[in-house]
């Protein structure tokens, strides 16, 4: 599937939706039984008790109930998330059209049958293998919105990391692909495996970098303010089933997170 997405064909959500400000979400790709959108960080796919953000299978069915005509037109009898993305996440966001395909795709997404790649930013950490398996089990924390490591009680997850780029201005991008992810997954095995996500607080991130850091020579303004803000983590792509490229939906980062790995030196 294209790995560009058609910016004219996409869905909007005007206030208060999705909160206070309006969205126009990109259609990466669309069959008769499922619609991939490009997610921004910020929004949840859907309802989950950690979560304060409105959710896109609320909007979407409260829109597709209203008679929208570009929801219509998509001949949907309902819109339901495949899986749950975190909000801070950017990237793929799933959802089937019909029941019968709702069903069928979240149990794929349930029985691993699926495959995931995310994209982050790490600090630079020497003496890491370029390649590494995280299988720590996870659990719910019992008062914070976050998951721990638990062999005693956590359930399976497993990650498999690989380093892409690293520079000398001190900072990695990484990939992790999964086969299934519970909420907070990735980010949790991340801080496992001691390169938590760039901006992850939850998880004991480092902070982005100032704009002076990455650029030392330059004497403007505001050069004291951060390079970006949120969380450096995004869903790059979906294989619905793996190694077949006409079931593969790609997303490339937003524009702020390309821009931060130009500037860092971890991409063009």
């Amino acid at each position: 599937m294209s790995e560009k997405p058609n910016k004219k064909n996409a869905i909007g959500f005007p206030p208060p939706l999705l909160g206070d400000a309006p969205y126009r979400m990109p259609v990466l790709a669309e069959t008769a039984d499922w619609i991939a959108l490009e997610k921004p960080a910020g929004v949840g796919t859907r309802a989950y008790p950690w979560d304060d953000e409105p959710d896109m299978d609320a909007a979407l069915n409260a829109q597709l109930q209203a008679g929208k005509p570009e929801l219509l037109r998509r001949d949907a009898t309902l819109f339901g998330s495949i899986y749950y993305l975190d909000p801070v996440i950017s990237g793929v966001a799933l959802f089937a059209k019909n029941r019968d395909a709702l069903a069928d795709l979240r149990n794929r997404f349930g029985s691993g049958d699926c495959r995931f790649r995310f994209q982050f930013v790490a600090a630079a950490q020497a003496g890491l293998e370029p390649v590494m398996r995280a299988d720590a089990p996870l659990l719910p924390h019992n008062v914070k919105p976050k998951m721990i490591p638990s062999t005693a009680k956590g359930k399976k997850a497993f990650t498999d990391f690989k380093r892409v780029a690293e520079s000398a201005k001190g900072w990695a991008l990484w990939e992790a692909e999964v086969d299934f992810f519970r909420p907070h997954h990735v980010r949790a095995h991340a801080a496992v495996m001691e390169i938590p996500v760039m901006g992850d607080d939850l998880y004991g991130g480092p902070e982005a970098p100032s704009q002076r850091d990455l650029h030392p020579k330059k004497q403007r303004a505001g050069l004291n303010l951060p390079a970006f803000h949120g969380v450096a983590l995004h869903l790059a792509e979906v294989q619905l089933i793996p190694g077949d490229s006409e079931a593969t939906i790609y997303c490339p980062p937003p524009k702020h997170l390309r821009l931060l790995l130009r500037r860092m030196e971890l991409g063009e």
